[in-house]
């Protein structure tokens, strides 16, 4: 298997899930050494976490477009090659922080290895739904991530949702009480995000909001 990280890409190519369904442009971009350093530290840190997790006959590759101004993410399949690509304007987002980019990458890494349901029958990409409960279920804890760093995370990454969407920031102390009549393949709201992020973490069954037994 071969992993790698690429810094300053500027285009992807293949078949693609990404985390929002838009995506705002952050105005300036600007990297420290120092903060070069921290995220490309944590992009290690995921890729060892995460190897031992992905079939034997498929390669990951981890992307940090640092001179893209989209605050957004996704993850390419072509063929045996899985490549997971963030954008400088995510990265360069005041809350993006260490923890809070693991989650990301965990959630990218749910849309390849979060199972069902799946976007579509023929497809290869979870839902929304699913690869933010897998995100924290199947993937954060192996990062040694504690629970507050979860808690901060989920709810940092889950306002950087809003902001985007136009939606109010989620809050721990609330739910989304909405019922679905149907299984949501699209996005949820970014309440029942940021419940779902939750109770995968707590492993409690995945919230009503948008899934359907």
């Amino acid at each position: 298997m071969i992993v790698s990280v690429l810094i300053l890409i500027l285009s992807s190519i293949g078949v693609q899930a990404a985390c929002l369904s838009d995506s705002l442009k952050m105005d300036k971009l600007d990297f420290s050494s120092s903060e070069m350093k921290s995220m490309e530290d944590t992009v290690g840190r995921f890729e060892s976490a995460v190897l031992p997790k992905l079939p034997s006959d498929h390669d990951i590759m981890i992307r940090l477009e640092t001179l893209n101004p989209r605050v957004n993410a996704e993850i390419v399949k072509e063929n045996s090659l899985v490549s997971i690509v963030v954008w400088g304007g995510m990265l360069s987002h005041p809350k993006m922080n260490p923890a809070t980019l693991n989650l990301l990458l965990c959630h990218e890494l749910g849309h390849f290895l979060g199972g069902e349901p799946l976007k579509s029958r023929t497809g290869w990409s979870s839902t929304e739904g699913q690869s933010d409960y897998y995100s924290t279920y199947g993937c954060l804890k192996d990062l040694g991530i504690n629970e507050e760093q979860f808690l901060n995370a989920a709810v940092a990454l889950t306002s950087i949702y809003a902001e985007v969407s136009r939606q109010s920031a989620p809050r721990l102390e609330v739910c989304d009480q909405t019922v679905a009549t149907r299984m949501n393949y699209g996005y949820p709201s970014i309440q029942c995000r940021l419940d779902t992020l939750v109770a995968g973490w707590h492993e409690s069954p995945r919230p009503k909001c948008w899934f359907i037994e």
